[in-house]
């Protein structure tokens, strides 16, 4: 006889990581755990050992999925942008900003500590099929390399601190405007959080013009 957990799921594996992103959104990490999770989903609390060997596994597999989806994002724009490299740094915090307005369990995810301590402490070989394509750090990068060759950014700075810096500030605009923050204030003062952060961006790339050498 067909169990249930399969009937109703005939891909269990991807109910659970859609299971698991909405308890995330309920529950938040340190609330999360397989008991809970087979329970939203309405499988036995074995089912999820079928696909994962336990709740690091999944939340790893999350997390590396999150960051797979972003640098895809973040490559698009920069396909979509062909013109000036200090441009197209902008335009990637603007996909950064979208990302993570349209997936912030995801990037809570991907940037708390429990869950990089999870996927830390995952043996390497268990998730082997899962790692490609997952350096979204690279597009940025690569973007800010470019700035320096165009002569934008520095290129006596160091390319990983510049792009640390960007993404420093693109990030925390994100969590901000995620969490109502820039909406509540910039109401306060008869703006909207639209007008706020392309502001804030436009800012962002003054200041990351500035980051030139002198010239005479």
């Amino acid at each position: 006889m067909q169990e249930r957990s399969s009937y109703h799921h005939p891909d269990l594996r991807q109910a659970l990581l859609e299971g698991a992103l909405a308890l995330l959104k309920s529950e938040g990490i340190k609330g999360f755990s397989l008991r809970r999770l087979s329970a939203s989903v309405g499988v036995s609390h074995a089912a999820p050992y079928r696909h994962f060997a336990s709740k690091d596994q999944l939340l790893a597999v999350l997390l590396l999925e999150g960051h797979r989806l972003l640098a895809a994002k973040l490559v698009a724009a920069r396909v979509a942008n062909p013109g000036p490299a200090l441009d197209r740094l902008i335009a990637l915090g603007r996909a950064y900003l979208d990302f993570a307005g349209e997936n912030p369990e995801r990037l809570g995810l991907m940037f708390s500590g429990e869950g990089n301590r999870a996927a830390e402490g995952i043996d390497p070989g268990a998730l082997a099929s899962e790692t490609e394509g997952v350096d979204s750090f690279a597009p940025l990068e690569e973007t800010v390399r470019e700035c320096q060759a165009e002569g934008s950014l520095d290129p006596a700075e160091d390319c990983g601190i510049l792009s640390m810096a960007f993404w420093s500030q693109v990030h925390g605009l994100a969590l901000l405007r995620n969490e109502g923050i820039i909406e509540g204030m910039s109401r306060l003062r008869g703006g909207s959080a639209e007008a706020t952060v392309e502001g804030v961006l436009a800012l962002m790339r003054k200041g990351m013009g500035r980051l030139r050498p002198l010239v005479g």
